[in-house]
């Protein structure tokens, strides 16, 4: 008795859902929204102390971190909006060249990798802030790092949906539409 099993047809392209392009373009616009909700209230919250000094986000590194890779996020995000919705429309791409893609698939994973570490940096800075018991101004201190919790949320979210837009130009890298 032989068995013959089925072959794999190793140059066969995926196939391409018709949701997609509409899932690329809505990743990007909430990474978009995620990080201007984000970077108003990061610049926004602000604390004055008892003697007259004020309290904000640049005062900290870690936020500062977190404002500097929230604009580039939004820039490069932005930047890919119109590619995104031209593909929405036409359903295929503006710029079909492999390089581009290529450069699409890096931007994404660097926007990625880096909107996790200032998420992560502005959250565990924001957990153990909160931690320290301060002599002067403690609860006027606690009210400021309370309300970091918020735009650390929407950073994270912002870190969720570019992991979206992330999976999806590493699965448009090896297409030809």
């Amino acid at each position: 008795m032989e068995f013959e099993l089925p072959q794999y047809d190793f140059n066969e392209k995926p196939r391409s859902s018709p949701k997609l392009p509409l899932v690329t373009l809505a990743a990007r616009i909430i990474t978009i929204a995620c990080a201007v909700v984000s970077v108003v209230v990061l610049k926004s919250n602000k604390a004055t102390l008892d003697k007259g000094a004020k309290l904000e986000y640049d005062y900290f590194r870690s936020y500062r971190y977190m404002l500097g890779v929230m604009v580039a996020g939004i820039i490069y995000n932005t930047l890919h909006i119109p590619f995104a919705a031209y593909y929405l429309i036409s359903k295929k791409r503006l710029i079909g060249h492999h390089s581009f893609r290529q450069f699409e698939f890096y931007g994404d994973k660097i926007t990625f990798g880096i909107l996790a570490t200032a998420a992560g940096a502005a959250l565990g800075a924001t957990v153990d802030l909160q931690k320290v018991v301060y002599t002067d101004n403690n609860s006027k201190i606690h009210d400021f790092l309370g309300l970091m919790y918020i735009p650390d949320a929407f950073l994270v979210a912002a870190f969720v949906s570019s992991g979206i837009s992330s999976v999806l130009s590493s699965l448009s890298l090896h297409k030809t539409d």
